[in-house]
């Protein structure tokens, strides 16, 4: 494995910018994530968000550099079933690190088909890992990973990587939404409407100088958000509170932060704002010299698409487009069986139908493509 050798720990506050830096942007992150790792400790990272339906990855991001597709595709197809670790950190808090060496004793990985005929083989042993939160989305397990020929973590090493956990879980979040918004604007501005992104550029005063047509229409239902004296506010004060204090912190720190809004006290999350620094004149000068991107996500807004136009499309049967046209709105499975009043496994079995016909594998593969080959055509609504 690359990246060997045992020279101590850094210290990896000097790091904390570069990483919110270059989660900004649209390259870099990844390599700049991999000097974190090491600076804790680590050869290597592997961050990935689990699809229950497929039982496989749904996100599956690694170091760079590293020659892992057929190690991650053998764990794919067969040794992420045996993974005793997966556990201990799927059921961990959030953001809590998990060492492997203190659920699994040596007698355990000598009896570990996943460890002697898959992990040590591949060059890697001793697991630091964490559940990170992504809102309204899985959440992203991260592993940092340590070579076989090195010892467990030291305290000095699981204390440091306990202070950035926060600041690894935010990079990744605006680093994964600046992906979104990227990719978006590579594909045009009709898809990135479809997507039901809205967009709220801030200038230096915190006065609202950009918005896009998904974010005009939020303003319009005032729900969660609204405009008060120019400004970007949360309907409710409580929460008005928060979102202020949480442009000022980006404002002031330059680090992104992600929050979610209720409707109303006691309902359950409706929007989910991610609020970034804009870096760079030439990207402030897109949105009208701002300084501040606060990027948007519904859930529950109408539906993008009609189950008639997927049927068209993609050769779905009614019951197959009527849990598409689910996924696009942001439907959880379970949720979509509850109301239509159907067993999850009737849905499951509906979902690999839509992989099979849209030739994907995941949830977010299917809603990328079904939107993305809907948007070249003309709206048949």
């Amino acid at each position: 494995m690359p990246r060997s050798g045992d020279e101590g720990i850094l210290r990896v506050d000097h790091l904390i910018g570069d990483l919110y830096e270059s989660a900004a942007q649209r390259d870099g992150f990844l390599e700049v994530f991999q000097t974190v790792a090491e600076a804790l400790g680590a050869n290597v990272f592997h961050m990935f968000s689990w699809d229950s339906v497929r039982n496989a990855p749904q996100l599956s991001i690694y170091t760079p550099d590293v020659r892992w597709d057929e190690v991650i595709e053998r764990y794919d197809q067969y040794y992420g079933a045996l993974d005793p670790r997966r556990r201990f950190v799927e059921q961990a808090n959030v953001g809590q690190l998990v060492f492997c060496d203190e659920h699994l004793t040596e007698r355990d990985i000598a009896r570990s088909e996943f460890f002697q005929d898959y992990q040590i083989p591949s060059g890697v042993r001793y697991l630091m890992g964490a559940r990170l939160a992504r809102p309204d989305s899985n959440d992203i397990l991260l592993g940092m990973l340590r070579a076989p020929d090195r010892p467990p973590y030291t305290a000095e090493e699981r204390a440091a990587a306990s202070s950035m956990v926060g600041h690894m879980q935010r990079s990744i979040n605006l680093w994964q939404d600046t992906r979104i918004l990227h990719r978006d604007a590579a594909l045009g501005t009709e898809l990135m409407e479809q997507l039901g992104f809205a967009v709220f550029a801030l200038d230096r005063h915190s006065r609202v100088a950009f918005t896009n047509v998904a974010a005009e229409r939020m303003l319009r239902q005032t729900l969660c958000v609204r405009l008060r004296q120019g400004r970007l506010a949360a309907v409710h004060a409580d929460q008005d509170a928060t979102l202020q204090k949480t442009i000022r912190h980006v404002a002031k720190t330059r680090q992104g932060v992600s929050l979610a809004l209720r409707p109303a006290t006691g309902a359950p999350p409706d929007t989910f704002l991610n609020v970034t620094f804009v870096p760079g004149q030439e990207a402030r000068a897109v949105f009208g010299d701002a300084t501040i991107l606060v990027t948007a996500r519904q859930r529950g807004s109408e539906p993008l698409v009609t189950a008639r136009q997927l049927q068209q499309a993609f050769g779905l049967s009614t019951a197959e487009a009527a849990v598409a046209e689910a996924l696009i709105a942001g439907k959880a499975p379970d949720e979509y069986a509850a109301t239509a009043g159907v067993s999850v496994n009737t849905v499951r079995t509906q979902l690999r139908a839509i992989y099979d016909k849209t030739s994907t594998r995941s949830k977010t593969e299917a809603v990328s493509s079904m939107l993305w080959l809907l948007s070249q055509r003309s709206p048949d609504r």
